[in-house]
């Protein structure tokens, strides 16, 4: 039951942040969207404010409903979406050579949206009936696996940048839980050597097409690598065996790096072997977009003139030249920050930043005062899975992360995007308005 001490402790400051974040997503969309030329607007505003009402009910009624019940059944909705995403994966229609989306008429939903929540949910009733063993090395076991079927199936549609913000979110849940900090960086390490190895041979493969190269010819030939993640994998198990009967923190010093080599190689051949090419050449493109300035850099070195040209105050509303000439890629989506940027300047794009960033920290202040252990972590997941988002789509967009294809969360139009972040903001209004009545 709620008392009138109940609302004083609603999170005016995240609610009204968010409101003005999406109000000013809507405007831009609807700056993007026009053709000066024709003189008409491709409407894509008002499908994003049918998405804004939908999403603000359900907000609301997220917010007076108890966020503890969604503990309860964190394993129904779980396997619930899960089962959603799946069939989407494998009988979803191709859109934009993707099964990522349900249709419903002009309407599509995408499940991996929801997907990032619902598991958030149950990682963070998990995390909290694993509270007292979670600094042990294979209690980290089960949150991998929850964490790495979505992604699996996501990255099958294929979703490389959706799939890869599963990880963060997991570290982020996983260290506010009490993780040991060497686990986590173990399994940071893994994924370095995973990412550096693929990487670094596709950036060989391109500038030196032509090369014979004997380590391209050894990492080509899978089952060479697998032998030698093998022999470090037995290396490793052999010493922790050791470790465990005899205590010795020279054991510990092998076993440990041995273990990060031998699954940091497996990873990078998986990587290898099922990454698209055109995936691994946006990582590469990021680091240098000249090396392709008509191709995956393109949308990148676009994006910097148009940030650049905006200046301090900006062009005017309506009035970006390089929105406005069609020479900015994806403009109401993965780069609308930079149609802010030329339209309303700096200033323009420091207000974006503060705001979204103060959703970021309200979330963050709402965990230190929260109670019990799974509203906490809730929070803390759902803020990591925002502050992702905004960090990746602007890094993407002044060309410091790779393109992605990731929008920036309620600023972007994309009605999943929007609806299952006013789902997340309402879980975190309702921890807001009820943590204390226990």
């Amino acid at each position: 039951m709620l008392f009138r001490s109940d609302f004083n402790k609603l999170d005016y400051v995240l609610f009204i942040a968010v409101i003005m974040v999406i109000a000013f997503g809507i405007v831009t969309i609807y700056s993007a969207g026009y053709d000066s030329v024709l003189g008409v607007n491709n409407n894509m505003y008002k499908r994003q404010i049918i998405w804004f009402v939908l999403g603000f009910s359900i907000m609301l009624g997220l917010t007076f409903l108890d966020y503890r019940i969604f503990g309860d059944y964190s394993l129904q909705i779980f396997g619930f979406v899960l089962v959603i995403l799946i069939l989407t994966s494998f009988f979803g229609p191709r859109i934009r050579n993707m099964r990522a989306w349900i249709s419903f008429g002009a309407f599509s939903i995408q499940p991996s949206e929801f997907m990032k929540l619902a598991t958030i949910i149950v990682l963070a009733k998990y995390l909290e009936l694993r509270e007292r063993d979670i600094y042990r090395f294979k209690e980290l076991l089960v949150p991998t696996v929850i964490v790495l079927i979505p992604m699996l199936f996501i990255m099958k549609q294929p979703d490389f940048g959706t799939a890869m913000i599963f990880v963060p979110v997991l570290f982020a849940m996983l260290f506010a839980a009490g993780a040991d900090v060497t686990h986590l960086v173990a399994i940071i390490l893994i994924a370095v050597i995973g990412l550096f190895v693929p990487m670094s041979l596709t950036y060989y493969e391109w500038v030196n097409p032509e090369s014979e190269s004997i380590l391209l010819k050894l990492y080509y030939n899978g089952g060479q690598l697998y032998l030698v993640s093998v022999v470090f994998f037995v290396i490793a198990s052999v010493t922790f065996l050791l470790h465990l009967f005899r205590v010795n923190k020279y054991f510990r010093r092998i076993y440990i790096p041995s273990y990060v080599f031998s699954i940091g190689l497996f990873v990078s051949v998986f990587f290898q072997r099922y990454m698209k090419d055109y995936q691994k050449k946006r990582i590469l493109v990021f680091l240098k977009p000249d090396l392709d300035p008509l191709g995956s850099g393109y949308n990148v070195i676009q994006s910097k003139i148009a940030i650049g040209s905006g200046g301090f105050f900006g062009k005017g509303f309506m009035e970006g030249t390089q929105t406005r000439l069609g020479f900015l890629p994806e403009k109401t989506s993965d780069f609308i920050v930079a149609v802010i940027a030329e339209e309303w300047g700096f200033v323009g794009a420091m207000f974006l930043l503060l705001a979204l960033f103060t959703i970021v920290f309200r979330g963050l202040k709402i965990s230190m005062y929260t109670k019990d252990k799974f509203g906490a972590l809730l929070v803390i997941g759902i803020s990591a899975l925002f502050f992702v988002h905004f960090i990746i789509n602007i890094g993407m967009v002044i060309g410091f992360m790779p393109v992605t294809g990731l929008p920036l969360t309620f600023v972007s139009y994309g009605g999943s995007n929007l609806l299952s972040a006013m789902m997340g903001v309402g879980l975190l209004l309702s921890v807001s308005m009820h943590r204390s009545s226990m």
